[in-house]
């Protein structure tokens, strides 16, 4: 994932439109490395975070209103799969 993108997520109280955002840090030469961090936003609010090291991951959530194990997973899937709709035409 290079860019942000919205993600509605439908859980046992109705749809929720959860934002997710790639980190990047710049190295050296101006280059840009992907962290493997995801943040993850929700009404104009950062909810939190997942981690990615390998297959590994973690996530953190901010405040009440938890998505809770099942729907985390939902979006850990959905980051792992997704293909940037502009680079599409790159991959083969």
């Amino acid at each position: 994932m290079v860019n942000p993108v919205q993600y509605h997520l439908d859980t046992q109280n109705g749809t929720r439109l959860i934002y997710i955002e790639p980190v990047y840090e710049e190295i050296a030469g101006g280059d840009l490395f992907a962290t493997g961090r995801y943040i993850l936003s929700e009404q104009n609010a950062v909810r939190g975070e997942i981690r990615f090291d390998g297959e590994l991951f973690e996530w953190e959530w901010v405040g009440n209103n938890s998505l809770g194990d099942e729907n985390m997973f939902q979006i850990v899937k959905f980051i792992r799969e997704y293909n940037e709709p502009e680079l599409e035409l790159y991959l083969d």
